[in-house]
């Protein structure tokens, strides 16, 4: 039984799915291992490049985080499907303390090389790839059907809260004298503790697949088969990969803008970050405080539309400070679109196919890296704007074909 907590505070009436209590302990459990994840990021493209000048460097890292995404996903949500959520959690923390612990301990004795950080950052990876899958398909375990949207919304929330707060955070404590890298790696060390200490909190729920007599790779190609013959979750899937491709690698090419179209320096760039990150929290918020959506389809839809939209107007404007509210929107129109499309891709899985059904979801964002290097060799040959600006329209012309073509997507 789901347990459930009444409270006359503002912020359960707005938020209701912070009404249960399994999920609350999971979210603001979650919180600083999300936040310190975002500080890793930040902290290990500082310390890379401080080690070898170079910022290839920074793509060997995020190489090693990545790999394991591409070929573990699979595996992670079938794991997720057999096994204890919260088990696969607890575990998936463990090597992360353990990663930020041995990062901590190699930087303070000065014996760090970039080889240490590839490697830890394929184990970081590897717990990430299992993490998430039994992470998202627990949510749906813990919270009501009715507050499966206020749940996921809260969920993209925080996550883009902890992305505003993280990097800045990490920087100022590398910043200052009484601390120094290592320190830092300390820190994010005991956010990631804390996780494990709240989910003791948690009520261990078994798993949603009672019995383990099928082969792991039969449960694979299970979840595969399930997704195919589902016409709902294969268009949603088509729509989650979409703007990975075609609109988010925008952002991989803002310091392009910043340099050669808007001629701005460090600040400008991080105005320019900060005000879409602000714009994705607000969306993430909106969609979160509503309690209920008719035609969460369309809206979606309108959504991913508006995206490519605001990104197309954004490439082919030249004022800087016109930019800033611009991105503010197109971050608040992708991160209502993104909450939706996990919403209604969870809603629309059966809870034995939850893990497998999201680590597919969490696959199409291994496309991220395809996406920002294929969008930023087009940049070479057109150019920033052209590239973003036709991006863009492709964005929209995507997303009206799903619309036209899917009477089922139109009728959530």
């Amino acid at each position: 039984m789901i347990q459930k907590e009444k409270s006359p505070k503002s912020a359960f009436k707005m938020f209701p799915a912070l009404q249960e209590r399994d999920f609350r302990v999971l979210w603001i459990g979650m919180l600083p291992g999300v936040l310190a994840m975002q500080m890793n990021f930040f902290t290990n493209g500082y310390l890379a490049f401080e080690l070898t000048g170079a910022a290839s460097s920074i793509g060997f890292i995020s190489m090693g985080f990545g790999i394991p995404m591409l070929f573990l996903s699979l595996v992670g949500g079938v794991v997720a499907d057999r096994y204890s959520k919260r088990r696969i959690l607890l575990f998936s923390q463990l090597v992360t303390v353990a990663s930020a612990f041995a990062m901590a301990m190699l930087v303070i004795t000065d014996a760090i090389r970039l080889w240490h950080m590839v490697v830890l950052s394929l184990f970081l990876g590897s717990a990430f790839t299992f993490h998430m899958p039994a992470r998202q398909s627990f949510v749906a375990e813990l919270i009501s059907r009715e507050r499966l949207m206020n749940a996921v919304a809260l969920n993209g929330a925080g996550l883009n809260a902890c992305r505003i707060a993280g990097p800045p955070l990490a920087g100022w404590l590398i910043g200052r004298s009484w601390m120094n890298t290592g320190g830092v790696y300390l820190i994010m060390t005991l956010m990631y503790a804390f996780v494990i200490v709240t989910l003791f909190r948690i009520e261990d729920r078994g798993s949603a697949i009672q019995t383990h007599d099928s082969r792991g790779w039969s449960s694979m190609v299970e979840g595969v088969s399930y997704i195919w013959r589902n016409r709902t979750l294969t268009v949603l899937l088509v729509l989650s990969v979409a703007p990975i491709i075609f609109g988010m690698p925008f952002q991989a090419l803002m310091p392009v803008f910043a340099k050669r179209v808007f001629n701005v320096g460090p600040v400008g760039l991080g105005m320019l970050m900060m005000a879409n990150g602000v714009g994705a929290l607000l969306g993430s918020l909106v969609i979160a405080s509503i309690h209920t959506l008719k035609r969460a389809g369309i809206v979606q839809l309108s959504l991913g539309v508006l995206f490519g939209i605001t990104l197309s107007i954004f490439a082919f404007n030249e004022s800087f400070y016109l930019s800033l509210p611009i991105l503010f929107a197109a971050g608040a129109v992708s991160s209502g679109y993104f909450a939706l499309n996990a919403t209604l891709i969870m809603d629309r899985s059966e809870p034995r196919y939850h893990g497998r059904v999201m680590s597919v979801y969490m696959l199409t964002f291994s496309a991220a890296p395809f996406g920002n290097l294929v969008m930023s060799l087009f940049a070479d040959v057109l150019g920033p704007q052209a590239t973003v600006g036709y991006g863009g329209i492709t964005l929209v012309v995507i997303v009206l074909f799903s619309w036209l073509s899917s009477s089922v997507l139109r009728g959530i």
